[in-house]
């Protein structure tokens, strides 16, 4: 299972929903808690609800790291799962899980950095009330190194968080 992980990559890329301009793509790095979470439920030791998977923002640009198990300035955003899908060919790649997120802004909101995670135990899915709700497993972190993804009033964002193997 290790080497499952090991050569798995993971590729996020956000685009206008609208344009379809190509804001960021870019790999990421799968947390120590990801990497268990997905082995488990590989095994089948663990069963998981394929529809509690979120994805969160911050706005720091601190490298992330192995033993990350939330954002590190995490911003009001957390953002609930279109379908999950398990396995399938990712147009063209090797067979995958697609996860995909879509966010309107309802004000400015400047992204730099995201977070994919699993929340079962979440009262308020998908938003989790840090300090109150559990935040769940994070699989993976990445931050935005080239700059911030500024996404204002009225901009649709789609958020595609592919794990191929």
């Amino acid at each position: 299972m290790k080497n499952v992980l090991k050569h798995a990559k993971a590729n996020v890329s956000i685009r206008d929903k609208e344009t379809g301009e190509l804001l960021f793509n870019k790999s990421n790095l799968f947390v120590d808690a990801g990497r268990a979470l997905i082995a488990g439920l590989f095994l089948g030791t663990i069963g998981i609800d394929k529809t509690k998977y979120a994805c969160d923002f911050g706005d720091d640009a601190t490298t992330p790291a192995v033993n990350d198990v939330d954002l590190v300035n995490y911003i009001d955003v957390s953002v609930g799962i279109n379908e999950p899908s398990y396995p399938m060919a990712l147009s063209g790649e090797g067979t995958g899980v697609h996860f995909q997120f879509e966010y309107s802004a309802a004000g400015d909101t400047t992204i730099r950095e995201l977070g994919l995670f699993h929340r079962p135990t979440s009262a308020s899915f998908p938003a989790a009330v840090r300090g109150v709700d559990d935040v769940g497993d994070m699989l993976a972190r990445l931050v935005t190194t080239y700059g911030s993804i500024f996404v204002g009033t009225g901009r649709t964002i789609t958020i595609d968080w592919k794990i191929i193997f």
